[in-house]
């Protein structure tokens, strides 16, 4: 294609004609352009300027006519060739397109061989003309043509501003319902006993769809039955309880998710003479079955609603209706529920707490009387009671916790401007079981109760602090001794074997307390790739040439350790081979005034 080619615009609704049309002359060097319809057509022949028109007349909205009387009113567009290309072949078509400001006429189907020629002659300087005195006939055609595309348009208007009307009046009774249905949510919000709830939603559904006959079914707590709510001319009344095995019940259990059946998809179903004998619908009226699902993953059957009325078919905005109705029901009905289960909690909390309160008690009280006897003693037999003593609420206080979060985070119970304090509460509740749940563990890993030979996810600064109290407790740590406490790692979660990391820390204290220190400082510092535990104490120094031995095995052998020298730890071997294991390492700084072990752990 070359600038000096002219630029043709083809307006054609036919997306095969114009493709044939765009290859025939894009090869020809023609600068090709497309519209699908005549009103974009006349915008972009204003806008481009072309040097001819290809100008379909069967064309949506305005017809190719159209398009061509209004392009020739436009004086811009005097140098611009209008040629048709229509299947429209008589007389009379061709006479129109030429009075209403075509320069020619091009009958579809087009000739591929001809066809390029036939457009390079139009714009060579080729025109047709009308026969002499045929101008008016060709109008009043035109004229004709135009009067009925105008009753064409009109009658298209009066049926799209009809079916406008209905839309309209439609949405208008679907707004009306759906604000009944909004005020319904929020008037049983409130509520917590579920017959008034069931009897509140039943009514007003009653209400909306006219029906006849309505009931619900919904599972009993234990599974094994279900039972029924019915709408009579005298209220509400229950109904016989449905057994889970019933054949209905296995019928409604294997529709699809979703399923709503109404009228002769009811009628064919296995289930209809079965509902018929429970009075569920009648046999000549319009029936709608609605099966319930449960909300948790297994999608069981929760429930069923059925429904009848005389005459009038179930439209698809009332069965949507029902469906919405059915589930307010089954919320409302699931947080009364929650409900009265978090009053339980609340009860079952404060007990919890009065026995937790007993046993710290009573876990101080064991605390002073290890500090006059015998700490292996102590720790077999007190700790361990007071270990199991503390169990028990802290299960308790786990398993309530728990169901109260979950009910927290429900829309509508309790109130919102309630759940933030509840929120507080419950986080002041998960510390403190955090702390009473690693004390009773390390307790019981003391004890040699718990599962400490096994591998676990450990944050090292909580392990740290429990063993630091049950030293304290064990009388290894007198309470004069000021221990300082500086946790930087910004990562302690490690993956090991508790009893490892315990003896570890163990061994350190007790090298420290070789040095009859004031003063030991447990630092803990380190990056994404690895964890430092140092403990400094500020004892009596130690010789380097004991230090040089300090990990070797078997330290008592060694004659070198004898005198009154401070000597290293004799469970620091011990610490080497674990820290080995677990790919890290330990060392000793001497200090001018006791001495600094430093242990350094990979992360991976």
């Amino acid at each position: 294609m070359t600038d000096s080619m002219p630029r043709i615009l083809c307006i054609e609704d036919n997306p095969m004609n114009w493709r044939l049309v765009q290859r025939l002359l894009s090869q020809a060097g023609y600068e090709m352009h497309w519209a699908e319809d005549g009103l974009k057509g006349c915008d972009m022949a204003l806008a481009l300027k072309p040097a001819l028109i290809l100008l379909d007349i069967n064309l949506p909205g305005l017809s190719g006519f159209e398009v061509a009387t209004k392009l020739r009113q436009n004086t811009s567009m005097d140098a611009t060739l209008i040629v048709a290309l229509t299947a429209k072949t008589m007389r009379s078509d061709r006479e129109t397109a030429l009075v209403t400001g075509c320069d020619g006429f091009i009958p579809k189907p087009i000739d591929p061989f001809l066809f390029v020629g036939q457009v390079e002659a139009y714009l060579g300087g080729q025109r047709d003309h009308l026969e002499q005195g045929r101008e008016g006939a060709a109008l009043r055609q035109f004229s004709q043509q135009v009067v009925e595309h105008l009753e064409a348009q009109l009658k298209e208007a009066q049926e799209g501003n009809r079916k406008l009307l209905e839309a309209q009046s439609e949405l208008e009774q679907r707004s009306h319902h759906l604000s009944r249905l909004l005020s319904l949510s929020k008037e049983i919000i409130p509520m917590l006993n579920d017959r008034d709830i069931q009897v509140r939603v039943l009514r007003q559904l009653h209400e909306e769809l006219h029906l006849d006959r309505l009931r619900i079914y919904r599972i009993h707590g234990s599974g094994t039955y279900f039972e029924g709510l019915e709408k009579t001319q005298d209220g509400f009344t229950e109904t016989e309880v449905l057994p889970a095995s019933h054949p209905l019940i296995d019928w409604a259990e294997g529709l699809p998710n979703g399923t709503v059946l109404t009228g002769g998809d009811l009628r064919q179903s296995v289930s209809w003479e079965q509902g018929i004998d429970l009075g569920l619908w009648s046999p000549k009226a319009q029936t709608l079955m609605l099966p319930l699902r449960s909300r948790s993953a297994d999608h069981r059957l929760w429930g069923f609603l059925a429904a009848d009325r005389p005459v009038q078919l179930f439209e698809a905005f009332e069965i949507e209706l029902a469906a919405l109705h059915a589930g307010i029901l089954q919320v409302s009905l699931e947080n009364a529920g929650l409900i009265a289960h978090l009053a339980e909690t609340s009860r079952a909390l404060g007990t919890s707490y009065e026995g937790l309160e007993t046993a710290y008690e009573a876990l101080k009280e064991a605390q002073r009387a290890l500090g006059a006897q015998n700490q292996k003693t102590a720790l077999g037999a007190l700790f361990m009671n007071m270990a199991q003593r503390l169990q028990v609420p802290v299960v308790v206080l786990k398993e309530e916790s728990a169901a109260l979060s979950v009910f927290m985070d429900r829309a509508n119970a309790p109130a919102p401007e309630e759940r933030v304090e509840c929120h507080r509460s419950m986080d002041q509740i998960r510390l403190a079981i955090a702390q009473v749940d690693g004390l009773v563990r390390a307790l019981l890993r003391r004890a040699g109760q718990g599962e400490a030979s096994s591998p676990e996810w450990i944050h090292l600064h909580d392990l740290l602090n429990q063993e630091l109290d049950l030293m304290r407790a064990e009388g290894i740590l007198s309470e004069s001794l000021l221990v300082e406490l500086n946790f930087q790692a910004p990562r302690d979660l490690l993956y090991g074997v508790y009893s490892d990391f315990a003896e570890v820390i163990g061994q350190l204290i007790g090298h420290a307390m070789e040095g009859h220190p004031r003063r030991i400082s447990l630092r803990t510092w380190g990056g994404e790739s690895h964890l430092r535990v140092e403990v400094e104490d500020d004892g009596a120094p130690i010789d380097g040439a004991l230090i040089e031995g300090a990990f070797e095995p078997f330290p008592d052998l060694r004659s070198n350790l004898t005198g009154t020298a401070r000597h290293p730890g004799k469970g620091l071997p011990n610490c080497r081979q674990l820290m080995n294991a677990y790919g890290g390492s330990v060392q000793i700084v001497p200090l001018a005034q006791g001495s600094l072990v430093r242990i350094s752990l990979p992360m991976e």
